[in-house]
């Protein structure tokens, strides 16, 4: 059975390397005094699932000025909750839904918001399809998601995932709507350049032939990498560009079988 690999192990992994580290959001496991730590010195954070996909087990909470959290984003069992909680201490009871049972959720960290939004206010990121062929990194291909109008739970929440309602587009597309747009090409180089890195470093100790790699890019412009995903689907892929790059994906994994 194939070895899947957490958020928590995946930001170790990374904060150790010398070209990743600064390309990673800071990240701390779950606890009461953690939350409160960087909610001290981010506006907002992002409490996830060590383990869960598709946009589930993922919260963004801030703390209100009379000391109450706002809470915002999916349950574990994908459930969209928008709520003010007036202790911490409730967080948990959000965290582990069967905690009263004795039945804990399993691990979960924090990290801080990434402000990776358009120049409307749209969150957005940025997926990096990354595929080892011959003993060289390849580019299978990128798309863009974005929250719309339409997607006011992905504009809120900020949790930018196809599952939970995001637009999929291309990154042109994507990137266009930011103010890189005339700096498209470097900010792709550069998205690249730190995909193919983090990729050797998770490879070094979960040795899969591709990755699916979510990016964000900050006010800055530099790209910030939101999750390694070491089983990643190319299903979104086929929704855009007529396919062209989800063809291309395919026919990287048969070349990859074939050598």
């Amino acid at each position: 059975m194939m070895r899947s690999m957490g958020k928590w192990e995946q930001s170790i992994l990374l904060q150790h390397n010398p070209q990743v580290v600064n390309h990673i959001p800071e990240t701390l496991t779950y606890s009461e005094e953690n939350l409160d730590d960087l909610l001290n010195r981010y506006p907002s954070v992002y409490v996830k699932h060590d383990t869960t996909g598709q946009g589930r087990a993922i919260f963004k909470i801030r703390k209100r000025s009379g000391g109450s959290y706002y809470v915002n984003g999916f349950t574990i069992q994908g459930t969209s909750i928008q709520k003010s909680i007036s202790r911490v201490d409730e967080i948990q009871q959000l965290l582990h839904p069967f905690i009263k049972l004795g039945r804990v959720s399993g691990l979960y960290i924090i990290q801080e918001e990434i402000q990776s939004y358009t120049q409307k206010g749209q969150p957005f990121s940025i997926r990096v399809h990354i595929q080892k062929l011959n003993n060289n990194w390849v580019i299978g291909g990128m798309y863009g998601m974005c929250g719309t109008t339409e997607t006011n739970l992905v504009t809120e929440s900020g949790i930018v995932n196809p599952h939970t309602g995001a637009e999929v587009m291309t990154v042109s597309e994507v990137l266009s709507l930011t103010k890189f747009k005339a700096n498209q090409k470097d900010t792709v180089r550069k998205i690249e350049e730190v995909a193919i890195a983090a990729a050797e470093v998770i490879h070094s100790i979960l040795p899969n032939r591709e990755y699916g790699i979510d990016f964000g890019v900050n006010q800055e412009g530099t790209p910030i990498i939101f999750e390694v995903n070491t089983t990643p689907s190319i299903r979104s892929f086929a929704k855009i560009e007529n396919k062209a790059i989800w063809r291309r994906i395919v026919e990287i994994r048969k070349m990859q079988s074939e050598s």
